[in-house]
C-alpha cells in the first residue's frame, strides 16, 4: 500500500481525532462547552473594525441600484446537469448571491479569479454577460471541474483545471483596483494546504483596491455549531481570517453576511425586499486590500 493510500485512510496518525494534538475537533468537549463557544450573543471580535458604514454602503447604495435585475429562478437542475444559476441550492444563495450580484455590477472589475467553483462561477458569468457586457476577464481554478465547466461557460475565459498552489504568483499578482479574488476553498490551514498558500502567499502580494471574498465566514461568531458538532467539520479558515484582520491596516472588512444579518437586520430586510425571510442568511465576506 502505498503512502498515500495509508494517509487517505488516516494509517500513521500519532494522535487520534480530538486529542488535544490533533487539528480534528473533538464533539464531545464542543458539546459540553456548547454555551461557552457559542454564546446567545457572539462575543466581540478584538481588533476588528467590521466598517458599520461599509456594511450600510452596501445595502442601502448599491442594493436599490441593481438588486431590481437579480432574476434568477428559484429551482434548477440536480448537479449533473447544470447549465445555469438558480438560487435555492445548497452551497450559494440566499444573500450571498445577491451580495455578489450588486458588488460585481457596483465595482464592474476588469478580472476576476476565482479559486473553488461551482453556482458563484455560473453567476459570475451570467452577470458578466448580460450586464458588464463581458468585458470581465472571469478565470476559475479548480482542480476537480464540474461537467458544466467542462464544457465550457459563456462569460467565463478560463478553467485553471490545477489545485491554487501550483498557479503562479503572477496571476494574482495582475488583479488591480476594484478586481476580485473570490475564494471558496478547502476551508483548512494545514501544512501544504490551498489556505495556507492563498492567505501566506497570495493575499500579501496583492494590489491595493483589490476586493477580496471568502466563503463559509460566520464572524463574530464561531463556525455553525451543527458543522462543528454534529458533522465535526473541524474548519479553521475563519479563525486565520480572523487573525488577519485584527489590527490591521492591510486589509479592511467591507461586507460579512452574516454580520450583516447579526447587526443590521432592519437594512437587510429592507434591502432585500423579501417575505418569510428567505435570502437573510450567508457565510460570504468581502474585505479589501488597502
Amino acid at each position: 500500500m502505498t503512502r498515500k493510500m495509508l494517509s487517505l485512510q488516516g494509517v500513521g496518525t500519532p494522535h487520534p481525532n480530538g486529542h488535544f494534538y490533533s487539528p480534528v475537533c473533538d464533539p464531545v468537549d464542543l458539546e459540553a462547552r456548547r454555551a461557552e463557544i457559542w454564546p446567545e450573543q457572539p462575543r466581540a471580535c478584538l481588533g476588528i473594525d467590521f466598517d458599520d458604514e461599509s456594511h450600510l454602503k452596501v445595502l442601502q447604495e448599491w442594493f436599490p441600484r441593481f438588486i431590481a435585475d437579480y432574476d434568477y429562478p428559484e429551482h434548477g437542475p440536480e448537479d449533473s446537469e447544470l447549465e445555469f444559476y438558480y438560487t435555492q441550492n445548497s452551497q450559494f444563495s440566499w444573500l450571498d448571491s445577491r451580495v455578489l450580484f450588486v458588488i460585481m455590477r457596483a465595482l464592474e472589475p476588469r478580472r476576476v479569479i476565482e479559486v473553488g467553483s461551482g453556482y458563484s462561477s455560473l453567476l459570475m458569468a451570467d452577470i458578466n454577460r448580460r450586464f458588464l457586457e463581458g468585458a470581465a476577464e472571469i478565470r476559475c481554478v479548480e482542480p476537480y471541474p464540474r461537467a458544466f465547466l467542462k464544457r465550457g461557460v459563456p462569460g467565463l475565459s478560463d478553467v485553471i483545471v490545477e489545485r491554487v498552489q501550483a498557479v503562479p504568483l503572477a496571476v494574482f499578482e495582475a488583479l488591480g483596483e476594484n478586481d476580485i479574488l473570490f475564494i471558496d476553498s478547502s476551508h483548512v490551514g494545514k501544512t501544504g494546504s490551498d489556505v495556507n498558500y492563498l492567505f501566506f502567499e497570495v493575499l500579501p502580494r496583492l494590489q491595493p483596491g483589490v476586493m477580496v471574498h471568502v466563503h463559509d465566514i460566520f464572524l463574530p461568531a464561531d463556525y455553525l455549531q451543527e458543522w462543528a458538532i454534529d458533522e465535526n467539520r473541524s474548519w479553521n479558515e475563519q479563525y486565520l481570517l480572523r487573525a488577519l484582520l485584527m489590527h490591521s491596516s492591510a486589509f479592511k472588512p467591507v461586507f460579512g453576511s452574516y454580520y450583516a444579518w447579526l447587526v443590521h437586520q432592519s437594512a437587510v430586510i429592507s434591502a432585500l425586499s423579501l417575505e418569510g425571510g428567505a435570502g437573510f442568511g450567508g457565510g460570504s465576506f468581502w474585505f479589501r486590500r488597502c
